[in-house]
């Protein structure tokens, strides 16, 4: 059979899989202890554009720091330093092409080495969503 009459499928990791993948927006996930804190947080990110945002405890984000799937991560400074090192390893290691972001009043120490983008939470909260923006639409 000649060459000229075979059709070619296209492969799953295609050039075009690829930018439509990059062109969706990571699923975000906000974890900390603090409610009040992570209320105003999703408030900000829904009033100002239409990504999905969850919010949850530490320990739910356990389960959730063993998938694959990318996300983007917000961690609040309220969360104890052990733990919050724990799930960025864990994060880490399972999803590599998951971002985490650490929204802190506290300068972090050692963990700075963990995350993709660090802001300080007694700031405005314009510097939280120009990291939203960046990391969730740039996947």
């Amino acid at each position: 059979m000649e060459s000229g009459y075979v059709l070619e499928f296209p492969r799953l990791d295609s050039r075009q899989d690829k930018i439509c993948r990059r062109s969706s927006p990571l699923p975000i996930l906000s974890v900390g202890r603090d409610a009040e804190l992570l209320l105003r947080r999703e408030r900000a990110i829904r009033d100002r554009s239409d990504l999905s945002i969850r919010s949850m405890s530490p320990e739910e984000a356990e389960s959730w720091s063993r998938s694959e799937k990318a996300r983007l991560w917000i961690f609040c400074g309220s969360i104890e330093i052990l733990r919050l090192v724990y799930l960025a390893c864990s994060v880490r290691r399972y999803s590599r092409h998951s971002r985490l972001v650490l929204d802190s009043a506290r300068l972090p120490g050692f963990e700075r080495s963990l995350f993709d983008c660090i802001v300080r939470s007694d700031r405005e909260t314009d510097a939280l969503l120009e990291a939203v923006s960046r990391f969730a639409l740039a996947a």
